[in-house]
């Protein structure tokens, strides 16, 4: 065999072995991002505290298997009814028994103006479960930013609260830790956010 020939059998065996080893890197590749998938844990919320007809009131003692938490303020004209509305209906759909494992929380950002009583009725007058809560202007920023929310006051004086308050319209799903496990933005479909919640209890 001339040398020619040996180099052409080696360049052969090199690009197969090259080959097979890329074949195996991409399975392994493909095999890690599965078991990342099953196994990433949500990474923002947490414990918080806030207030809920003038008492102090701590997720982590009052937390389910699964809680939805919905940012807004009780005097929003559009928005938040809207969203608790769609979040109300379907809770109307769980069974007694699914009701037990799961809350919604609404928080108002609107500390000036909302007092806790009048969150909490304002949360109850969605579905009788829910429940609305409101605090100090450092607690509220502190957990809105736990949750990667946001919210901007704006003066307006041509609207009949002389102000609106820019938000982050979004359901945060919750594990018993407070973690996020999932989100739906801009709730509307109230069937979407039932079947959230089926596959999360």
């Amino acid at each position: 065999m001339n040398t020619s020939s040996s180099q052409k059998i080696s360049i052969k065996y090199i690009l197969q072995a090259l080959g097979v080893s890329a074949f195996l890197a991409a399975i392994l590749v493909f095999v890690m991002m599965e078991v990342m998938r099953g196994q990433t844990e949500p990474s923002y919320g947490g414990d918080f505290t806030l207030s809920f007809r003038d008492q102090p009131w701590s997720f982590s003692d009052h937390t389910k298997k699964l809680n939805v938490l919905y940012i807004g303020y009780a005097k929003c004209p559009d928005v938040c009814p809207m969203s608790l509305s769609v979040a109300a209906q379907a809770f109307q759909k769980l069974s007694e028994k699914e009701l037990q494992k799961v809350q919604l929380v609404f928080v108002s950002v609107d500390h000036e103006n909302d007092t806790d009583t009048e969150v909490a009725n304002y949360a109850e007058q969605f579905f009788s479960e829910f429940v609305g809560l409101s605090g100090s202007e450092e607690q509220l920023k502190k957990t809105v930013s736990q949750f990667y929310s946001s919210y901007l006051l704006e003066k307006d004086p041509s609207s009949y609260l002389g102000y609106s308050i820019s938000h982050t319209d979004r359901l945060y799903f919750l594990n018993s830790k407070g973690m996020v496990v999932s989100t739906i933005p801009n709730p509307r479909d109230a069937d979407e956010v039932f079947k959230m919640i089926r596959a999360k209890l």
